[in-house]
Formats: structure tokens, sequence, C-alpha cells
């Protein structure tokens, strides 16, 4: 019980210290703690400031003494009181000295004087916030502020009451979320309706809550302008229909709009509207009255309300009972009528309801009276508890009125009219629903014997909607009414005896035309596949579609069945066993139809084959061939060959009458698509897919640089595993193998895929000699394939008498030259070689490089002439011949090699150039020789020819200038490096000859001059040859510069005949020659020619020269 007191003082003290917050904001200050913030009286001060809007005096805003704190304390009381707020026991030092109960009190005082109830009211605050709570949120029982509110719900439909739509679903709230129901409704109610959270959800939530912490927060959607007091004020005005309504206070002292209220509510006020709006208390009291016989008591007097100063939380407390309170009915509501005069037909009995709409109604001045033109018509009431069932007959057709009245006033609802119709069932339709070509009519016909008076009425509607009326006729009870239809399709017609169909409406009339179906299929078919030809009903209505299909006179099962794709379509299908021309009728209805009987040739394409190995596989870049045999069956054979959808080239060639050859050449590597088809269709096994591969694509993922020998064969371990590795992801499909040959035959190979793009090769060399590595991908050997390799053999053990030496530096040399020499210990097991060099005047020092199989190069350049001695060790020890003795003369003079050839002036792509290098006069050396280009370096070949000379071939890659570096004992020769031209091969295809020297003349006036352009023929030389009739002849080629491409050449011929010129570059025959100059001794000679070659047009070229 201790605890709860204490969370309730806690809760209290939160609420209220948010709630002087709230107040204080205006002034800029606030308080932490209630009980020892307001202790000095400055914030005390400041509140009651706040609430009163005025300044209370003068405030110690720093107070250093108690005396100067009930000193504000005091002044603050005093203001309180002097505003008529009644304060029991509550003196200065209570306030000071932090009594917990009298500070709570007071600011509890101070929030019911300014938040609740600013005016004295009869009724407490407490019962009024009840009663305004209980009205505006009747579906909640409200009786408290504490364990009515914790759940939350009532705090959400209080909400959405004063703000509809803003939580529609309060009822659906589970109450057991207590914190979250009244934390979310909490912020929709700041959000909303600007109510600040001076408590916390978790407090308003809790069994602790007491009474005046929940007030003060309720207290904001009902104080003075709060979002209950518009709301009360919007439904006032709302319910009268006026905007003068501004308050709830002095708005309602005279009266009148509280009469106005119970006066829309159905409560007759005397005198009302016309009252004497000066009779204020009078008025309040007719109002009071008005409400009592609503059911709503009063909370005021009407001295009360009529008071200036009434309370606002009174008079909105008391209007909100009458937001819930239901009208009472006038007299034309106090009787209802159910009713249904939708189909009374005459002599048949109908009923309909009346009802007690108010418990005070008397029955016996509730009148019904029922007429038509002529008569009254009887109406027996049978009234039980509330309802009252009534019941007529009329044995009339036509109008009728029905009136109830109510004590003199006829009820909402009436009069009503309604019309007796005649017996529409006893009329019987004769035409029933049929099917009809177009052309043909139709007479609907009925029978209206029995049914009475009546009109009978036939509508037709079309199928694309148009309604018409018929016209019929009657002839005794029988009426007809014919129709002829102008459009295919389902024609309705429906017949109506007055406004009734009458039994057996409506019939559908079937309206197709033959004439309007027509056959369409295929001209060829094939043995053993199914043969569709379709019939399209579309615009000829329904009916029924048969068929026959024969093949020489014989009857051929076939299927009628409807398209799939196409309404309205039929297709007619049988299966070919055999070869020959079949003939299909189609019938619409038992009526031919368009395009009917269609034959169909049936063929036989499976004889049709496809061979070879472009259709299974193929390289790149490579051509691929098949064949096609197309058996004597004839047709058309079309071939496409595709790369992932991208067309590729297809060439074919015509072998004999039924075998065609095709041929592509696969320009990547993929899975090709290769579709054969004949006359429009694929042939058995089409598409094909071969498996193109790139073996270019398969390279070696090793570097074998430091694993060969100088003879660029791998090296291999005798009996250790070579591994290789190759990449073949972008290859294409296709399958990697190897082989290796050995001196003792092949090796067994294991190709392993330790990657999906990566393929192992190893293998194991076990003897000595030569092996040869072959790789092929998909079958094909890889351009690098066979890779040359060697094996030394199973390693030896160390035997230096095995060792020997060679080469010629370690016999003879030249000063300051380098030579070499070769250490081959191959034979002598792995053995440690030692070198050493002796000479007269100074020792020399040797480069060893190890090589591979126990064999080391040795380099060295002594520095004078003279005998050397070279000591060789293998292991320690020394082998045969060591030491050597080394003889070394001077080296060669560079100064005096000559070279001279034509080569040096030179060429182009693709020719050999040669020089001739002399070293007669240049002593003992060595020559050397490179040559390159920009980009690559061009082979060089030297021939020793063993009497001081060489020939230098050197053959160039590129077409640029060449640098060649001609060396003599390691330093050049005179006039090295030399600079080369290279030009472009020869093209004598692009070399033109043109010009009146090569065509038809007369000798008289024979211009013999013609012109040679070699632009773009690369680099060659030109040659004109000229033959006459007495032998050849003297041609003179000039051009403006050297460099120019253009040559003009010129011959002289004294006497007719033919001339034979030849023109040639770098030896071959240009385009057009040998030209045939044919020159003739008069111009009927040339012209006869002319005609004879039918070259017109130079005889035009003559007589316009002659002209000029």
């Amino acid at each position: 019980m201790a605890d709860r007191d204490e969370q309730w003082i806690r809760i209290q003290e939160t609420t209220f210290r948010n709630w002087c917050n709230e107040q204080l904001k205006v002034s800029g200050r606030s308080v932490e703690n209630v009980m020892t913030d307001l202790c000095d009286g400055v914030c005390l001060a400041a509140l009651v400031e706040a609430l009163q809007f005025r300044k209370i005096g003068r405030i110690y805003t720093k107070p250093t003494s108690k005396i100067q704190m009930l000193q504000n304390v005091s002044l603050a009381l005093k203001a309180i009181t002097d505003d008529n707020v009644k304060l029991v026991n509550v003196g200065g030092d209570d306030i000071v000295n932090g009594n917990a109960k009298i500070i709570l009190g007071l600011v509890w005082s101070l929030v019911q004087r300014y938040q609740i109830s600013g005016k004295k009211t009869r009724a407490p605050p407490k019962k009024l916030m009840t009663i305004f709570f209980r009205s505006v949120i009747p579906e909640l029982d409200i009786t408290n502020f504490t364990s009515d509110w914790n759940d939350g719900v009532a705090l959400h439909a209080l909400i959405d009451n004063l703000k509809p739509g803003t939580s529609p679903n309060w009822n659906k709230l589970n109450r057991n979320d207590r914190v979250e129901n009244c934390r979310r409704a909490m912020v929709l109610a700041k959000e909303q309706l600007n109510v600040p959270r001076v408590i916390s959800p978790e407090d308003f939530a809790s069994p602790a809550l007491d009474e005046l912490s929940s007030m003060t927060y309720l207290s904001y959607f009902v104080r003075n302008e709060s979002p209950g007091y518009y709301h009360t004020l919007n439904w006032a005005c709302k319910q009268l229909r006026t905007t003068n309504i501004t308050n709830l206070t002095t708005d309602w002292n005279d009266g009148y709009y509280l009469c106005a209220i119970v006066n829309s509510l159905g409560v007759n006020v005397p005198g009302f509207p016309n009252l004497d709006r000066n009779k204020k208390e009078e008025n309040c009291q007719k109002g009071i009255d008005g409400g009592k016989e609503l059911g709503v008591e009063p909370l005021l007097s009407a001295k009360e309300m009529s008071d200036p100063h009434v309370d606002h939380l009174s008079m909105m407390s008391y209007l909100s009972k009458f937001i819930s309170t239901q009208p009472k009915k006038g007299k034309a509501e106090k009787i209802q009528i159910r009713f249904n005069f939708d189909n009374i037909k005459a002599g048949t009995k109908t009923e309909f309801q009346l009802m007690k709409v108010d418990t005070d109604v008397d029955v016996t001045k509730v009148k019904v009276e029922l007429t038509n033109d002529t008569d009254k018509i009887d109406c027996n009431v049978d009234w039980s508890t509330k309802i009252a069932t009534c019941s007529f007959i009329t044995n009339t057709t036509g109008e009728h009125k029905l009136v109830v009245s109510y004590d003199g006033t006829v009820i909402k609802g009436c009069p009503i009219e309604f019309i007796a119709k005649g017996d529409h069932t006893k009329v019987k339709l004769l035409t029933k629903s049929c099917t009809l070509k177009m052309g043909e009519s139709c007479d609907v016909k009925t029978d209206i014997s029995g049914s009475g008076r009546g009109e009978v009425i036939m509508e037709s509607t079309s199928p694309t909607g148009d309604l018409r009326y018929l016209t019929s006729v009657r002839d005794g009870n029988t009426v007809t009414a014919s129709i002829q239809p102008k459009e295919v399709g389902i024609w309705v017609i429906h017949v109506y005896f007055g406004e009734d169909e009458v039994q057996g409406s409506p019939i559908n009339l079937c309206v197709n035309d033959p004439q309007k179906v027509w056959m369409s299929g295929p001209d060829t078919g094939f043995v053993g596949e199914m043969v569709a030809f379709k019939a399209n009903c579309k615009t000829a209505g329904q009916g029924e579609i048969t068929a026959s299909v024969t093949c020489n006179h014989s009857d051929v099962p076939y299927d009628v069945t409807p398209d799939t794709e196409e309404d309205g379509v039929f297709q007619v299908i049988f299966e070919a066993d055999n070869t020959g021309e079949y003939e299909v009728r189609i019938y619409f209805n038992e009526v031919e139809i368009l395009g009917s009987p269609a034959r169909v040739s049936i063929q036989d394409p499976s004889h049709i084959t496809v061979s070879g190995e472009g259709i299974t596989r193929g390289t790149k870049g490579e051509d691929s061939t098949f064949t096609v045999n197309a058996s004597g069956v004839g047709g058309n054979i079309k071939v496409d060959v595709s790369l992932k959808g991208s067309p590729i080239e297809c060439t074919w060639n015509q072998i004999n009458p039924d075998v065609y050859e095709f041929r592509y050449r696969p320009i990547s590597a993929g899975d090709y698509a290769i579709e054969v088809l004949w006359n429009g269709r694929e042939v058995p096994g089409s598409p094909f897919h071969p498996c193109v591969t790139d073996r270019s694509k398969v390279y070696l993922m090793d570097d074998l640089t430091d694993l060969k020998d100088e003879n660029d064969h791998l090296a291999l371990e005798c009996d250790t595993e070579t591994v290789l590795n190759f990449n073949t992801g972008d290859a294409g499909p296709g399958k990697f193998t190897a082989e290796v040959l050995s001196p003792d035959g092949r090796l067994p190979v294991n190709i392993r895929n330790p990657d999906k793009s990566v393929v192992q090769v190893g293998f194991t060399a076990k003897v000595e000699g030569d092996h040869y590595i072959h790789l092929y991908w998909s079958s094909v050997p890889l351009d690098k394939s066979p890779i040359l390799a060697y094996c030394p053999g199973p390693v030896l053990p160390v035997n230096h008498a095995l060792v020997h030496v060679t080469g010629e530096g370690h016999q003879t040399a030249r000063a300051t030259v380098f030579a070499e020499f070769m250490i081959d210990g191959k034979k002598a097991g792995p053995g440690v070689p030692r070198v050493r060099m002796h000479g007269v005047r100074s020792d020399v020092d040797v480069e060893m490089r190890a090589m591979k199989y126990d064999r080391y190069k040795c380099k060295y350049a002594a520095p004078f002439p003279g005998g050397y001695l070279l000591h060789v060790q293998w292991s320690g020890f020394d082998i045969p011949g060591s030491p050597f003795k080394v003889n070394v003369t001077n080296k060669g003079h560079s100064d005096k090699v000559k070279i001279e050839g034509r080569g040096l002036k030179g060429g182009y792509v693709g020719q050999e150039l040669r020089a001739v290098v002399d070293t007669t006069e240049a002593g003992n050396g060595e020559v050397t020789a490179n040559c390159h280009g920009l980009r690559h370096t061009a082979r060089c070949d030297l021939i020793d020819h063993r009497n001081g000379k060489y020939t230098l071939r050197i053959f160039p890659t590129e077409a640029c200038r060449h640098t060649l570096e001609v060396l003599y004992d390691g330093e050049h020769i005179p006039d090295s490096p030399f600079r080369i031209p290279i030009g472009e091969p020869p093209d004598p295809r692009k070399v033109k000859v043109y010009g009146p020297g090569i065509e038809p003349g007369v000798i008289q006036k024979f211009e013999s001059k013609f012109i040679v352009e070699t632009f773009g023929a690369g680099a060659g030389q030109l040659s004109v040859r000229i033959r006459g009739p007495r032998g050849a002849f003297h041609v003179e080629m000039t051009r403006d510069r050297e460099e120019e491409r253009t040559i003009v050449c010129r011959y002289d011929p004294e006497e007719p005949g033919e001339y034979i010129v030849m023109v040639k570059w770098s030896g071959v025959n240009v385009p057009g020659s040998p030209f045939t100059v044919p020159v003739f001794d008069s111009l009927e000679a040339l012209y006869k020619h002319v005609k004879q070659t039918k070259r017109i047009e130079l005889i035009a070229d003559y007589q316009w020269k002659e002209e000029i």
C-alpha cells in the first residue's frame, strides 16, 4: 500500500510539474521539482502571472533570505485569492517550507480555476467532465478518471470523435497493450489536436494513476477553446445550420439557440421561433423543458444559464447530451410503410406493411385509402404490436393510388401510385429458337387468350446491338410479327405483354451465311505428319463444319476441331501415310465453302541426308564442308550457318543434280548452328551443332625460357615428371590430347584438369635422347606442336676423365676480343668446374655460365698477345689435356674492312638483299651483322667463303628505313651503321597505263605518247619494250623529278603495222600488257578496224581531233 501511495504521489508531482512548465513557457522559466522550486516564490509568482495575464507586483527574482521568499509567496497567494480562488489552510510558511501536500493542493486549485472551469459552477468539474466524455463516446461506459482510461482505448475513442478519422480502428485495439495504446494516442493528440503531453504514457497506463493527474491531462480536451469546446460548438452550428454561434457562454444566455436545438430534435417549443430574446430566463426555461421531453436533464437552472458569467464547461457538458439524443418523430414520421408495387397484377392479392416508429402511436388515428380511376378499393389492415399487415385485391388494370395518414397528416412516402397489369403468365409464345440462312424470314407468333387486357410488344436485337421494334398484326387471340435478318449472327427476339416479358422469351434466331466461309491450307505436306486445312467462319455465323479427304479415290480419316488460336476458325486435320495428291472438301451446314475442293501434294523428305565433317566440328579460320543429298526428292535446299544468332557466310556448289556441297569458314570458336531447310522445313537432324575450335587460343602458361638449352630444346630431368600447363578457356569446345615420343617409343601421358579452363600435361622421361611432345586440340595439332625436348639420361657418377673441352677459345684467341669455349661434363656426372688462365704478362679472368646437362660456357678477353695456359678442373681434378696452351694474336683492323653490293641501296619487303664483306686486308677477326627496322629485326645471314670474304644476306619484313650494323671484332667497319630504305613489295596490279600511244591510229597523225602511273604499286623497276613490224623500238621514258611516280613514254613508229607494247613492273606484266597497237596507213582502214572491234568511241575521238 505504501508503494502505491508513493507511485501516485510521484505521478501527481510529475504531472503538476509538466503542467506548470507548460504555463511557464511564456516567462522562459521552468521547474524541476514542484516541492522545492516553488518554495522561493519566484516561479510561483511567474506561474500566477502567466495564468492571470498580468503583473502581480514586485518580485525578488533572487531571494537571499526566507523573508524575501515569504514576501514573494505572499504576493502570489494574494493575487490568487483576489481572483476568487478559495485557498483553505494554505499559508506562506507551508510553501516556503516545502509542504508537499499543501503545494500539490495549491497547484490542483490552479488547474481547476484556470484550466478546467474558469467560473464557479453548481456541479463540480469532475462531474461535468464525466458527463461530457460519456456523451461524446457513448460506446464506452466512462465512470471514473483512472481505470476507465488506463488501457488507452477511451483516449483513442475520444480523439477520433473530436477529429473523425484520426484513429478509426480504436475499437479493435488490444486492451492489454496499455502503454503502447496510450503512447500512440498521446502522439495523435499532440499532432492532431495540439494537446501537450503533461503525463507520460507509462503513468497514464499505471494502476496507480490518480484522478487529479488524469483530469489535468484530460482537461486539455475540455478547457476553453479546446478540441472538445470546438467540437460542441461546431455540432450546434451544424445542427442549426448557422454560423452565428461563436461561443459556449454568452451566445446561449437568451435561450434562443437552446430552444432551436430542442426544436430541431422534434420537440415543439411554444412561441418558437418568434421568441422575445430579451426574456432570457423565460426562454432558457422553455429550452430546458423541451430538453426534458427528449430525456436530457439540465445541469443549470434557467437563471444560471442566463447569467453572462456562465461557465463554459457546464454549458458544454449540457449541450453534449443533446448530441447523442434521438430526435422526436412528427406525425408524418410516426408511421412507416414497406411495400413493393412493381409487379401488381389484376385479380391477385397484394400485401404491404405499416410499422410504428414511436411508442406513443395510436392505431385508431391510422387511415388507409386505396383508389383507381373510378372506384375505391377495400383494404384490410391487421395490426399486431408494432406492425400492421395490409392486403387488397384489384380486379381492374390501370393506375391506382394508395394514401396512408396519421391523425390527419399524410405520412412520408405517400401517396403511392402504381399500375395493375394484365397476367403475362397466360400469354403463350408459339415460335421457338431456330436457325436461318441469310435472306430467309421468320414469323414470331403469340397466343394471348386468357391474359386479360394488354399490349404485345416485340423487339429484335441484331448481333451488332441494333434494337428495333417489330410491327405486329393481331388476328383474334394471335399476334404475329415477321422478321427477315440482314446480318449474320444471333438475333434475339424479346416478347413483352405490357411491361412484362412473356414465358419462353427471348428466342434466338441463329443466322448464318455459307458464302462467307472460306478455306485455306498448304500446297505441300509430308509423310507421317499432320496436315491441317482451316475453314474461316468468323463472319458466317454459327454452323456445322463437315469434310471429306481422299487420296487415289480412297477415303482418308480426318478430325474437325476448333482452332485454339482463332475464334470462329475450324481445322480439318489428317495424317498423310503415303506420298501422292490428296483432295480435301469442306462443307458449312452441308454447303461446300469457297476454296473447296483443295489439293495438297504429300512428299517424303526423310530420304534427304546431310553428311560431312562440317556438321560435327570445325577449326577457326579453316574451311569446313558438308554435303546435302536430296536423293531425288527435288525441292529447294537452303542452308543457314550462324553463331549465337549472327549469320556466317556459306557458299555452295552443285556436284550433281541431287548432291550439293556447302562450305563455310568459322570466324571464331564456339557452338555453331547449321539449319538445313528443304522447301522451308528442316531436314532430319537439323539444326546441326558443329563444335568449332580455335587452337591458336590454346596457350602455354609456363615460361620455358630458363628451361630450354641453347638448341631451344626443353631440358628434361630423367625419372622426374615434367608438367606443362595450358589454358584452353578461349579455344571453344574441344578436347585436349597429347603424346610424347622418346627414343624408346611413346611415353605414358597423364592429362589433368585442375580448373575448368586449365589442362596439365604430365610425363616422365626415362632415357637419354630427343623427345617430341605432340599437342592436339580436338585432334588438330597446336601451332607450337611438337615441342622439342632433350633428356640427358640418368644421373652419372662424377668422373673428371670424361670431361672434354670444345671451342676455338681453348686454343686460339685475339687480344681484347672475347673468345669462347665449352666445358662438356654431360658424361662426367654432376661435378663442380674451376677455370684459371695464366699469361706471361698477366692472368686473365674467365667468365663461366652454366648451361644445361652439366655443361658450362666460358668467355674471356686476353689483354695482350702471347702464350697463355688454361687450367680446367672438374671437382678438384684436372681434366684430360689440362692445362691447355692458348695462342693469343693481335685483333683484326676494322678500318680495313670493305663492304659493297646493291643490297645497301635498299629494296622492298620480302626481297633478299645482298652485299659482300671483304676482310682480306684486315687481319684475323670475326664479322657480325645486325639489321633492324622500326619494329622488327631483319634476318641476317653471313656466308664465309674461307678466303677473307663473306656474303651478307638480309631479309627485311617491314616497309621502313632499316639500320644495318656491320662489326669486325666488335668494332664498326667504315660507314657502319648503314641506312637502307625498304619499301612495300611491288604490286603490278596497281600500275595504270593510258594514252594514245597504246590505241589504234593512223601513221600520218599517230600520237605515240602514253603514261605509266605507279602510285601505290610499291617499290619496283619499270621496263617498257616495244616490237614493231621490223623488230624492237627505242622507248623514251621521262619524269619531272626522280621521285615522281608518273612516267611519260614515247616511241616513233615509221610504218603501218602491228606494234606490241610490253609494260612490266619488277618483271611482271601490268594490267593490259602486252598492248597490241595497230597503226594504219589511212583513216578508212582505221574506221573499218573500229567497226569490226565495235570501238565506236575511237571514231568520235578522231573526228574531234580533226576538228581541232
